[in-house]
């Protein structure tokens, strides 16, 4: 199954091509396209609600944007891969 990490890499390649910037809340959306099912279940096996495992998951996917050096964000807030990710 993939990471958080991998999907944002697949979605960073596809959509911040030639240094254009997307905003946290697209990558999100589809690191959550392909991860929901998973998070349900982890909700249900915890016992929490889907919303509460949803915000941990916001803050792993930024945690691993602001630490990962592949990406930069501008002053706007929005994302991209850094010159010469591949």
């Amino acid at each position: 199954m993939k990471t958080i990490l991998d999907i944002t890499l697949e979605f960073a390649k596809k959509h911040c091509a030639n240094g254009n910037y997307v905003s946290f809340n697209e990558i999100f959306t589809a690191v959550e396209e392909e991860l929901k099912e998973k998070w349900e279940l982890e909700a249900e096996v915890k016992k929490e609600t889907y919303e509460k495992i949803q915000v941990n998951k916001i803050g792993e996917l930024y945690r691993l944007l602001t630490v990962d050096s592949r990406f930069e964000r501008n002053a706007n807030g929005e994302w991209t891969t850094r010159v010469g990710f591949k």
